[in-house]
């Protein structure tokens, strides 16, 4: 219940009503998009997540600063990050069409 709350009313600030992920590609996604800019088509994946910044790994101190919070949708929480995260390729493409990845063999040749 704690955490609902708090969520809340981070999510209500007015800077923290966009995914930051998105944001610095050029979206303004409110979490009805996905990254690409299509629109979101499971409602339940309709809303923003709080995510932490640097994974608290069950730090309570790191779990609850706010500073370590910001704003995903989430395709980039539950999917981007997660992969991130835990080691894995990261898959999909930014607007642009180029893959996310950044050890994608497209992402290594010279501009």
């Amino acid at each position: 219940m704690k955490w609902e709350k708090a969520r809340a009313v981070f999510l209500a600030q007015p800077g923290n009503q966009i995914c930051r992920r998105c944001q610095a590609h050029g979206l303004l996604n409110a979490g009805n998009l996905r990254p690409n800019g299509s629109l979101q088509t499971n409602p339940k994946r309709m809303h923003l997540v709080v995510d932490h910044i640097v994974p608290h790994k069950q730090d309570q101190k790191l779990s609850w600063d706010h500073a370590n919070w910001q704003p995903l949708c989430p395709d980039h929480h539950d999917i981007t990050k997660q992969q991130k995260e835990h080691g894995k390729v990261r898959s999909g493409t930014g607007l642009d069409g180029r893959p996310l990845d950044p050890a994608h063999p497209w992402n290594q040749r010279p501009a």
